[in-house]
């Protein structure tokens, strides 16, 4: 039994401002400056707010506790001198603020309920007595224009503002002349720190501050020279004043300061500045990101009385993956990967990495103010569409994006260019992108849980920042990404096969053991060169192909006995067909199952039935018509449709096509090629006659995979199931068409035409099928078989004898059926049975009697008798006897008898 698991708006509740949408995005961009001059959002402006909101990461914690002892006159004077290095968005500038609010406000926070964790990490003891806080940024002070302070001082440079701000007017003029001169103080900032302490110094964006600073021409030098070496002058005299502390931000790299050779020099400088002396220390560990994140975001993530909930969440998903532990990554089938469920919670792991770690790689995306903007974002659109949500979404997992909120889209575009708007759009993005329109032709779960749309919108998320510099997730990230507790698990592998075959833009590769690799590229794939080669021939029908392709399939034989002869796209002077064919109608001519639309197919299968050229037809019951259905050509219009837009596609960009697309082209046209033929079966279901006056119709409920196979099974379907089609005709037919005559006879050839000619009756598989039904009722004593020119001189008269019929034999007759007369003692001069006296005269040699005739003397007399007579009047039995005992043994060339007395219909 499933356990039963929430949404996670069921249980985790955002801030107002997401859960209300009034999200400023700048709640997530801290400014150390703005804050300066309170014009920073809120949460950054009220110190127990912003701590409030803040997880106290280990790096923070360190921080914190370094600067407090610093600002109090303890620890040792490498700990009064710290340098934060992360990438862009680490965390470095929220980490500023913090301490600001510690040495401005630390009384108010020791008291706030807001700043327990803080009590805890500095073990109470606040900073007390902070004369000064100073702030420098890249935007305290304009390179070229400097910046007019509220006391009215004029400053240049990085000295001149940190006089100003850590002791006013008084201690400005120290080094008024080498702020106006912008040229560094030798020695004489450590008078200023002095007098300052204890003292709080922040420095942030140095490095970018500097590349504007190498535009300033200083003498022989520039402003960026003289401000790395005032940043010398700043550190040597920190380590020589107690309670003087100095926190600055740099880079991760230089390659996150303006490409320009003089900031990356600057950069580098500062870097070596700080090292030598100062203490390295990271605001965010990358594991400290999840709690981060939580913080940041929500109010609360546990259930009312349920604090094991996201213990029992972990649980259930990491099982579903030691379930399928082949199928996802390594790590995510271990226990340890529970752990990471629950400290991500309600976030699926994989989801914050990706941003984190994959998107955290490019050089302007801001490592942690990043990752809160987007996910914050996300959670908004999530819980405001809450209420009409159709998804399993126990966590927030990559498949739960929506693309088309403004900060995917603004950071899809800034970060990996604008091309990726058409990339989603074409793809990704609502019900007419291509994996949306997937998920509403399936229906059912798929459009429920957008299965094809969450699939794609896991794979553009990591489409970008892949280690090794290899994008994309593999089959194995994806079912991380998408699977869901209670959905089917293998949902993933038939839909990708899916947006393989659809998506514009999806790009695949061999990864390894972790099968294949997909991403979104901004080039379009094989996929977009067909649909461009589709619709350009839209407007086809196809009509020929689809003719050749009949003609070519129906000539491969048979498999079931068919007799009929197939001829595709009957004419009107179709000539006479006296035998079986089945005449198979040209798509333009579709059958509508709903009757409504079938005029056309029925005025011509009238047509070909009633007129041969300019006459009358006389051969009607040979002809049966098979027609498509108008859903059935539709799809096999399109089958071809594909094809041509495959061949379309090799014949035009064959030559630029790489080895692996050539090969998916000629599996795709091959495979395409196949479709069309196996469709052709499923296509023509509808078989039409002329029975009596009216067209009647057998609609197939099945089909056959290619024409051959449906052939067959349309034969089988007529002369087993529907009985259209006599192999042999029975007694009940023989009566239905009077066959079976009381008086008189019918000539076989008659017989047989009438069945080829006349809508009343049965249609026969050949002549033969009426010959041996006939052959058959002759040995049954149901008819008699006669044969002579005329029934008036028959030759010879079958009945309960098996007898061999030759449709084109002349002079065969039907004629009633008769008792042949039972064998009896050889039949003498003198012995006749119905009272007439029967005499045979023989001449040459003489009168011999029947009797006398033996078995080893019959070859003597068929060569030597030529004529015997017959007197008196003879019965019919006794004259059947005569002939069944005795004409058959003599030669008839030449030979004659004479008769008295005989039934006309039985002379010889």
């Amino acid at each position: 039994m499933k356990e039963s698991l929430k949404p996670w708006y069921a249980v985790a509740t955002p801030h107002e401002d997401i859960r209300k949408g009034r999200l400023d995005e700048a709640v997530f961009a801290a400014n150390i400056w703005a804050v300066v001059q309170e014009t920073a959002p809120e949460v950054y402006l009220d110190p127990e707010e912003f701590f409030r909101k803040t997880y106290m990461t280990a790096g923070l914690a360190t921080v914190l506790r370094r600067v407090a002892d610093a600002l109090q006159g303890r620890g040792v004077s490498g700990d009064r001198i710290i340098s934060m290095q992360t990438a862009f968005g680490g965390g470095k500038t929220h980490t500023l603020v913090a301490l600001r609010h510690l040495a401005k406000h630390g009384t108010k926070l020791k008291d706030s309920p807001h700043a327990a964790e803080l009590r805890r990490v500095l073990a109470d003891r606040f900073p007390e007595n902070v004369r000064s806080v100073a702030v420098f940024t890249n935007a305290t002070c304009d390179v070229t224009q400097g910046r007019k302070t509220p006391e009215g001082i004029h400053t240049r440079t990085l000295w001149g503002e940190l006089a100003v701000q850590l002791g006013g007017p008084a201690l400005y003029e120290r080094i008024r002349a080498n702020d106006e001169t912008q040229r560094v103080p030798q020695g004489i900032f450590l008078d200023v720190l002095r007098h300052a302490a204890p003292c709080l110094i922040l420095l942030d964006e140095l490095a970018d501050y500097c590349v504007g600073a190498a535009a300033v021409p200083v003498g022989g030098t520039t402003l960026a020279d003289q401000t790395i070496s005032f940043v010398q002058q700043l550190t040597e005299a920190v380590q020589q004043v107690p309670g003087a502390v100095v926190i600055a931000t740099l880079p991760a790299s230089k390659y996150e300061v303006a490409q320009s050779e003089k900031g990356q020099e600057a950069f580098i400088t500062l870097e070596k500045r700080f090292q030598r002396l100062g203490a390295d220390i990271k605001p965010v560990a990358d594991e400290e990101i999840y709690d981060v994140v939580r913080a940041r975001l929500f109010e609360s993530i546990s259930p009312p009385g349920e604090s094991d909930y996201l213990r029992k969440v972990a649980r259930v998903y990491q099982e579903m993956y030691a379930a399928h532990a082949g199928e996802v990554p390594g790590e995510a089938s271990k226990n340890t990967y529970r752990d990471q469920i629950e400290r991500a919670y309600p976030f699926h792991p994989l989801l914050i990495d990706s941003f984190y770690t994959r998107w955290g790689s490019h050089p302007d995306f801001q490592r942690t103010r990043g990752v809160l903007r987007l996910l914050a974002g996300i959670v908004g659109d999530l819980w405001q569409r809450r209420e009409g949500n159709t998804q399993t979404q126990h966590l927030i997992q990559p498949c739960h994006i929506r693309w088309s909120i403004d900060a995917m889209q603004a950071a899809l575009t800034r970060l990996w260019g604008p091309a990726y708007q058409s990339v989603a759009a074409a793809d990704v993005l609502g019900e007419k992108s291509n994996a949306g329109a997937f998920d509403e032709e399936r229906g059912g779960d798929y459009r429920l849980e957008c299965i094809g749309r969450g699939l794609a919108t896991a794979i553009l998320l990591g489409s970008f920042g892949g280690q090794g510099y290899r994008s994309g997730f593999s089959v194995k990230d994806l079912k991380l990404a998408c699977s869901r507790h209670g959905l089917n698990w293998n949902y993933t592998d038939g839909a990708l096969l899916e947006l393989e075959n659809r998506c514009f833009y999806l790009h695949t590769a061999m990864a390894g053991s972790l099968g294949k690799r997909y991403w979104f590229g901004t080039k379009p794939t094989l996929n977009k060169l067909v649909i461009q080669y589709r619709q350009q021939n839209a407007g086809e029908n196809f009509e020929e192909e689809i003719l050749e392709d009949l003609r070519r399939e129906s000539q491969k034989g048979t498999l079931a006995g068919e007799t009929w002869r197939v001829i595709i796209d009957p004419a009107e002077d179709l000539p006479e067909q006296k035998a079986l064919a089945l005449l198979l109608l040209p798509p333009r001519l579709a059958w509508d199952n709903s009757g409504r639309e079938n005029e056309a197919i029925c005025e011509r299968v009238r047509e070909i039935s009633e007129r041969c050229g300019g006459k009358d037809r006389l051969y009607r019951n040979t002809l049966l018509f098979l027609a498509g259905t108008s859903r059935g050509l539709t799809k096999l219009r399109q089958a071809h449709l594909e094809q041509a837009a495959l061949e379309g596609v090799r014949v035009d960009y064959g030559d630029q096509l790489d080895e692996e697309q050539k090969e998916d082209l000629k599996k795709r046209i091959e495979a395409a090629r196949r479709t069309a033929l196996e469709t052709l079966g499923t296509v023509y279901t509808v078989i039409l006659r002329i029975h009596g006056q009216e067209i009647e119709a057998c609609v197939l409920t099945d089909a056959r995979r290619n024409l051959q196979e449906h052939l067959a099974y349309v034969w089988k379907t007529l002369v087993e199931d529907e009985e259209w089609i006599l192999r042999r005709i029975g007694l009940v037919t023989l009566e239905k068409t009077g066959l079976i005559p009381k008086e008189g006879s019918i000539r076989l050839k008659e017989a047989v035409e009438a069945f080829l000619r006349f809508t009343d009756k049965p249609m026969i598989s050949s002549k033969e099928a009426v010959t041996s039904g006939l052959a058959q009722a002759c040995a049954d004593g149901i008819i008699g078989i006669g044969r002579g020119s005329s029934p008036s001189t028959l030759q010879s008269c079958s009945c309960k004898q098996v007898v061999a019929l030759d449709p084109s034999e002349d002079g065969v007759w039907i004629i009633p059926p008769f008792s042949p007369a039972p064998e009896k003692k050889p039949i003498t001069e003198a012995g006749p049975e119905a009272g007439g006296k029967i005499t045979i005269q023989i001449s040459e040699p003489g009168a011999v009697s029947i009797g006398q005739i033996g078995q080893e003397t019959k070859e003597t007399f068929r060569r030597t008798i030529r004529r015997f007579v017959v007197h008196g009047a003879v019965s019919v039995e006794n004259y059947g006897e005569l002939l069944w005992r005795v004409v058959p043994l003599f030669r008839w060339t030449g030979c004659s008898y004479e008769s008295e007395e005989a039934p006309p219909w039985c002379s010889i």
